[in-house]
């Protein structure tokens, strides 16, 4: 029987927090996507290319075993990380 660690919010948010975006590990997605923006107002171009070749990296390690509500935000802050 093969188990999969499948990412969930909690994952993400762990990633988040790594940068200095403040969210609790119970974050919704609404909080997530608005932590972010918040952090993005005030980040260096160094930092949001940080993030988002750390976020790419995260993605690309999940294979794909991302749970829905995790996908759906990681998708959208890596578009709005990718039009910066």
């Amino acid at each position: 029987m093969m188990f999969a660690d499948l990412v969930d919010l909690v994952d993400l948010t762990g990633q988040l927090r790594e940068f200095g975006i403040n969210l609790n590990s119970d974050a919704d997605p609404g909080e997530i996507n608005q932590a972010t923006e918040e952090w993005l107002l005030s980040a260096t171009t160094e930092q949001v290319k940080a993030l988002l070749e750390s976020l790419e990296a995260f993605q690309q390690a999940s294979q794909g075993l991302i749970l829905p509500a995790a996908k759906d935000v990681l998708d959208t802050l890596l578009d709005e990380l990718r039009s910066r």
